[in-house]
């Protein structure tokens, strides 16, 4: 036999949650995203960099052929 709690199928929006929560755990939120974000954009900056060494790497001896 389940108990079935109505507050469990309670669809609860995010600035609900937010407003009660602690100013502690606010900061510490903001602070986990902001270092979510920092570590995204230097993850993304790494990836393009290595896509353009390896478009240079792919190009680099067609420009070093002889022409003649």
């Amino acid at each position: 036999m389940s108990i079935r709690s109505s507050s469990a199928n309670q669809i609860v929006a995010p600035e609900h949650v937010w407003v009660h929560l602690s100013t502690d755990l606010q900061v510490q939120v903001v602070r986990l995203l902001a270092q979510l974000a920092a570590h995204l954009v230097i993850a993304d900056g790494e990836r393009i960099r290595q896509t353009r060494k390896e478009t240079l790497d792919v190009l680099s001896p067609i420009h070093q052929q002889d022409p003649a």
